[in-house]
């Protein structure tokens, strides 16, 4: 047996894993800056410090590395939507865990999310044009279906109660929509914990004036 000649592929792949992640990290920004069809793929292999043909190694086209950057974000940002076993054990303390992770990874990935909402990727349906793959509709249905779980956890909870259950995610996934493109049409990135706590607020108390306790 010899551990030299098994090292070897696995050193390829972490090479070959390192410059596909280099490759889209500079394909975010340059497309962020440039639009979609003013970019190069020369512009991109000059972000990422890299040969041209290094990225032509990867991707055959610009077309195949916008697909790319789009399935891998997007599954990026629903792993910070997922529960976590070390999440906490209250329905509104888990849901705000759960919306600070997402926030932090919008405030992360702005170039992304603008390039997403370019191609339409959030707003239900794709813009005319758009390279929006059948991974990436699997995944936006992957994200309808944890808003589900989410109201269905506080309707089992009695932390919510009284609309449709379809409704409820509607709802829920509109108000951090809401707020995603509002942080995307700032010059400056926002906050990621006001905007989770926000939308948590929005979501389980609405915006009707509260009334203090009678002590």
């Amino acid at each position: 047996m010899n551990p030299d000649g098994d090292r070897l592929p696995r050193r390829r792949d972490e090479a070959r894993a390192l410059f596909r992640n280099a490759i889209l990290d500079a394909a975010e920004a340059v497309f962020a800056e440039r639009g979609f069809h003013g970019a190069r793929i020369q512009d991109i292999a000059e972000r990422a410090r890299i040969a041209v043909g290094t990225v032509y190694n990867h991707f055959e086209q610009k077309d195949d590395v916008l697909s790319a950057l789009l399935e891998e974000r997007t599954e990026g940002l629903l792993a910070q939507l997922r529960a976590r076993a070390e999440d906490p054990k209250g329905f509104e303390a888990r849901l705000e865990t759960r919306m600070k992770r997402l926030f932090a990874y919008v405030e992360q990935h702005r170039a992304f999310l603008a390039i997403a909402s370019e191609q339409g990727l959030f707003a239900g349906a794709a813009a005319p044009g758009a390279r929006v793959t059948p991974r990436n509709a699997q995944q936006i249905e992957a994200f309808r279906r944890e808003l589900r779980s989410i109201v269905d956890e506080g309707l089992a909870s009695g932390d919510i109660e009284g609309l449709d259950a379809e409704d409820l995610a509607r709802f829920l996934g509109g108000t951090m929509r809401a707020f995603v493109l509002s942080s995307l049409a700032q010059r400056e990135a926002a906050t990621a914990s006001p905007q989770a706590l926000a939308t948590v607020d929005l979501f389980l108390h609405g915006a009707a004036r509260r009334r203090r306790r009678a002590r």
